[in-house]
């Protein structure tokens, strides 16, 4: 699986690049990543061993992510489908979230 970066970075480059504030777990396995830029990403856990983040944990487990409420996340269809990028019935190739990048703050639904 290829994940869309900023300005054409190298994954590696990226990671090695950001400092991370803390990760966190949550109960439905995925994982979220909170950089110092303030930046939020949401991954599953399978995407987060491959990446090889390091960081300090939450010693508390989360429940509620963007990942499994949303469907936020780097490996996750734009779309909001939940399904994997690459593998949604919509077609789109583009995740709804790219790693290291803030997501847009769009106001509150009530």
């Amino acid at each position: 699986m290829t994940y869309p970066l900023p300005n054409n970075t190298n994954i590696k480059e990226l990671i090695n690049s950001m400092e991370v504030e803390y990760i966190q777990e949550c109960i439905c396995g995925a994982m979220t990543i909170t950089f110092d830029n303030g930046a939020t990403n949401s991954m599953s856990r399978e995407t987060f061993d491959k990446l090889g983040i390091t960081g300090e944990h939450s010693p508390q487990k989360f429940c509620n992510c963007n990942h499994c409420v949303n469907h936020w996340g780097i490996d996750l269809c734009q779309c909001g489908s939940g399904q994997p990028v690459g593998q949604c019935e919509c077609g789109s190739t583009e995740p709804s979230e790219v790693l290291g990048v803030k997501r847009e703050f769009v106001g509150w639904a009530f």
